[in-house]
């Protein structure tokens, strides 16, 4: 299968930067899905899976943004920017009410930096307790610095710049996770649906993601404000429990294994049922 990486062209990271190394790690599944139950915490988010069916089959969103981390860290500039440019115009078609009557539009700023927020926090946070090699505390750093500069373009006006700052703002937020019956019913239903962990080949690298060890990772992840509102199970997991239920059967991902084919798939799963 051709790979994104195989497409020529000047590129915004390199191998050695932290944010390769986080998002070409065997966590970032992990990672994507601690932040896709982040993000159905919010009742705005849930509103959003909804209109887009995604809170009944929440893979389609886990899909989603799998493509936008692995071409926006991976593809080419001109991918890159054409892929963030429909995820924005994609974003710009949701408005509407919330199960709690307060009105939302999805290219909503502070919408937008917030949950740019918690979705590098959770990449992060997987990395940190599930790879590895983590980052030094100067590499973290440069790591939100990187992914600062993707949040912009995705259409966030500020954004932190050190993991000091990130974890001010997302604790600064922790209002945002109300219960809703949406977002719980997302969060069940990627319990319910994931998938017994096999042997993954060079052809079924998407059996990895939505296995059950990633969702029970990411779910032993999650704040403690984001587990309440999804009614989530509190089962603390370590690397050791991680790896010693996934090793041999996802053994050689721990180097980028992009799913993403060439020419690009512009993401899309997140444009209504209806349009």
């Amino acid at each position: 299968m051709c790979s994104i990486l195989d497409i020529p062209g000047p590129r915004w990271f390199q191998p050695g930067d932290p944010v390769w190394r986080v998002h070409g790690d065997a966590s970032t599944p992990i990672g994507i899905t601690t932040g896709l139950l982040m993000l159905s915490a919010d009742p705005a988010y849930a509103s959003v899976m909804v209109a887009c069916g995604a809170d009944e089959n929440p893979w389609t969103m886990d899909d989603y943004l799998h493509d936008l981390v692995e071409i926006s860290t991976f593809g080419t500039v001109d991918d890159a920017m054409v892929t963030i440019e429909h995820a924005h115009r994609d974003r710009s078609s949701f408005n509407g009410t919330t199960e709690h009557g307060d009105y939302y539009y999805g290219s909503d700023p502070a919408l937008v930096e917030w949950a740019q927020a918690a979705l590098a926090w959770a990449l992060l946070a997987a990395f940190q307790r599930f790879s590895g090699r983590p980052l030094t505390p100067a590499e973290s750093d440069r790591y939100v610095c990187q992914w600062a500069g993707l949040a912009r373009l995705q259409g966030a006006r500020a954004f932190p710049t050190t993991v000091r700052e990130l974890e001010q703002l997302l604790r600064g937020a922790r209002g945002r996770a109300r219960a809703t019956v949406a977002g719980r019913r997302a969060a069940r239903r990627l319990r319910e649906t994931a998938r017994a962990c096999r042997g993954v080949s060079e052809n079924s690298v998407t059996a990895h993601r939505s296995c059950t060890t990633v969702v029970d990772a990411a779910t032993s992840l999650v704040p403690s404000d984001v587990r309440r509102a999804l009614d989530l199970p509190h089962r603390p997991m370590d690397r050791t429990a991680v790896f010693g239920r996934i090793a041999r059967a996802h053994e050689g991902l721990t180097s980028p294994r992009l799913t993403t084919r060439a020419p690009i798939a512009v993401p899309s799963s997140m444009r209504s049922q209806s349009a």
